[in-house]
């Protein structure tokens, strides 16, 4: 139970309502400056740029929106007791390039992990020598891929998890990167949370062990590990993050199960289809009598209509394939009754030798029939591809079931919005439980948060969270907004370049700069900081608040890359320091910098030699120019950023018992 006070409310309830009062007050404030901004302040002399402005602060007042709504009840959750029992769990270290040393890190620290049924694997897709020497000198099982992904999609860490759930048994599954060294409570401290039935997973920090002085690359997230994750709980919307997680196997496997089916029948419709419009546009042998290529298209309207009309996979499937049958023995038969008749004719006229063919073909007439029929695909006139549509099987796939969803390159976030779809819960519990590496130079950190972009951005496009069946309303809204967060580098492009226009040319992006202006907007941004601020009270944020306008251009990179259909590869982020400077990364945010310095010198003098009378338009602008440098310029010191030469990592004490 929590403390209360003396007028019955406890800190949680007291927080909860602070937060709404606050909230409302903000989305009322920011509803009235946005109507206001709409009927009074666009620029009719430069409206493009005048909408575009507004635009982007209508966007940024839709994501205070979902901000509120995230946050409304988040979960404050009362740790269970810790677990007791027998259930069986399964720890996956997965594993592509990473050093053999660093992956000895983690498999030292699962064995110590406080539970008696558990069975370490470590999930190597680069099948080195050496990894597998790792593992039996540990003591722990090792997993490959075999033969029969050659050739086949790998799908990267899902397709090696997927992998891994075919050749194990365990009850639960402990996901773990190559460099996330668990505590040895990581099982017992969350596994009672699983008591309730109808928990697919619970997630636990990312937590780094390695960030160098200051955070140069705001590699830690104390926001997403804390409130964000918090108020999505209290959604049942909080995510998988790919490590650090205790999932069960019933929920992946019955979501395997369940995706199998539906891409089974999302093929099978696409074949059906796809064979009707080719036989109605395709050339069938000639051959093939009429009335056998008249009965194979009854049978496919009869497949149709049956799975329409709810009926089973197996009989749609079945009928085709027993019409593409009887179609080539059909044209089997006629082809050999011809032959009979010829040699019959010439038995007729004394060939002995075609009296022996014909007694000889009658007797072999079963198999004749069988093995002298063309390829269907010949015979009706279609492609092959649309004939393997209708088998029952993802001859495409090294497996038919996947229960990690395979269709973006965050498989993590992909899998959970699956589970909650079909009516699974998740769980965020907030004790750091495992300790991991970030990235140690400013390359591999923007490598590694252009893919979880991609990836959510893929998820967008491939299965809409807000058209999702299944999702509750919250929960498409929450799920979307991760993909809509991303498209904040647009915005934020638009809001470094509305003060270089008005300055450098005197494009100005509302009607007028006025006390009135300021008197409007002052109110919605100090009240929106302010919500900010209360809920990342005593949080660490600063630096990742820099990094959400700093990395407009990755933001922009990532969007146009998935629109655009270029293909995406799933890149292992490096775990060690990539030598070199990385200004050449940084070039956008450079030159912005540089455009506003230069547009702010230039706007102050053109208000001192009277070529720009407007004072309050040159102020706020100058102003407002100068206050995005600063974010812009803590990426650009990153670029540069070399740690301290006595500065040392310092691995988790519990690495190094005592004897």
């Amino acid at each position: 139970m929590m403390n209360t006070s003396p007028d019955g409310q406890s800190p949680y309830q007291k927080y909860l309502w602070g937060f709404r009062v606050l909230a409302i007050l903000t989305i009322s404030w920011g509803t009235y400056y946005l109507f206001w901004r709409y009927a009074n302040t666009l620029n009719f002399d430069f409206l493009p740029l005048s909408l575009l402005l507004i635009l982007a602060e209508t966007y940024s007042y839709a994501d205070l929106i979902f901000f509120t709504l995230m946050m409304w009840k988040p979960a404050r959750r009362e740790a269970p007791p810790p677990a007791q029992g027998d259930a069986s769990v399964d720890v996956f270290i997965a594993t592509y390039n990473e050093p053999v040393e660093l992956v000895r890190l983690t498999a030292d620290a699962a064995t110590r992990i406080d539970w008696q049924e558990k069975h370490i694997y470590i999930l190597d897709d680069g099948a080195r020598p050496e990894m597998r020497s790792l593992a039996d000198e540990i003591g722990c099982g090792y997993i490959i891929r075999s033969e029969e992904w050659s050739g086949k999609p790998r799908h990267a860490k899902a397709g090696n998890v997927n992998n891994a759930l075919m050749q194990t048994y365990g009850e639960y599954i402990l996901i773990l990167d190559a460099d996330q060294i668990p505590a040895p409570g990581i099982i017992k401290n969350t596994l009672g949370y699983f008591d309730d039935p109808k928990v697919a997973f619970v997630q636990t920090p990312q937590y780094y062990y390695n960030l160098p002085p200051g955070d140069p690359f705001a590699s830690d997230a104390p926001l997403f590990y804390g409130p964000i994750l918090q108020g999505k709980d209290g959604w049942n919307a909080a995510t998988f993050c790919g490590s650090n997680a205790i999932m069960r196997r019933e929920a992946l496997m019955q979501l395997g199960l369940s995706g199998f089916v539906k891409e089974v029948e999302g093929q099978i419709l696409q074949s059906l289809s796809r064979l009707s419009t080719e036989l109605r546009f395709g050339f069938a042998t000639p051959q093939l009598e009429k009335a056998a290529l008249a009965r194979f298209k009854a049978r496919l309207r009869e497949a149709q209509k049956s799975l329409q009309n709810g009926g089973s996979l197996a009989e749609a499937s079945d009928t085709v394939r027993k019409s593409v049958q009887e179609a080539q023995k059909d044209w089997a038969e006629d082809d050999f009754g011809k032959i009979s008749a010829d040699l019959e004719k010439l038995a007729e006229l004394g060939d002995p030798e075609a009296a022996e063919a014909q007694h000889s073909i009658a007797a072999l007439k079963p198999d004749l029939v069988t093995q002298t029929a063309p390829h269907a695909g010949d015979l009706l006139g279609v492609s092959k591809a649309a004939l393997e549509g209708i088998d029952l099987t993802r001859r495409g796939e090294a497996i038919p079931v996947l229960p990690l969803s395979t269709i973006s390159i965050t498989e993590d976030t992909a899998t959970a919005m699956r589970l909650h779809a079909m009516g699974w819960t998740s769980v965020f519990h907030g004790e750091i439980l495992a300790y991991g590496l970030a990235p140690e130079d400013l390359g591999t950190a923007l490598t590694q948060r252009l893919r979880w972009a991609q990836g959510t951005l893929q998820i967008l496009l491939r299965e809409n969270p807000l058209l999702y069946k299944g999702l509750t309303l919250p929960q498409r809204i929450l799920y979307f907004n991760m993909a809509y967060s991303y498209f904040s580098g647009f915005v934020n492009l638009i809001f470094l370049l509305v003060p270089i226009f008005y300055l450098f040319f005197g494009w100005s992006a509302v009607s007028s700069w006025t006390v009135g202006f300021i008197a409007r907007l002052l109110p919605f941004v100090v009240l929106n900081n302010f919500l900010h601020a209360y809920v990342t009270h005593g949080l660490n944020v600063r630096r990742s608040e820099e990094y959400s306008l700093a990395l407009f251009p990755l933001w922009i990179q990532a969007v146009l890359s998935v629109i655009s259909g270029m293909q995406l590869k799933f890149s292992v982020t490096p775990k060690e320091r990539q030598s070199g400077n990385h200004l050449r990364l940084v070039w956008a945010q450079t030159l912005i910098v540089a455009l506003t310095v230069a547009a702010s010198i230039y706007g102050l003098v053109s208000l001192w030699q009277g070529w720009n009378p407007n004072t309050y338009g040159v102020l706020i602008n100058v102003a407002w120019g100068l206050y995005n440098t600063y974010p812009l310029s803590r990426i650009i010191r990153a670029a540069v950023y070399a740690p301290p030469a006595d500065w040392q990592p310092q691995p988790p004490d519990f690495l190094f018992p005592a004897k």
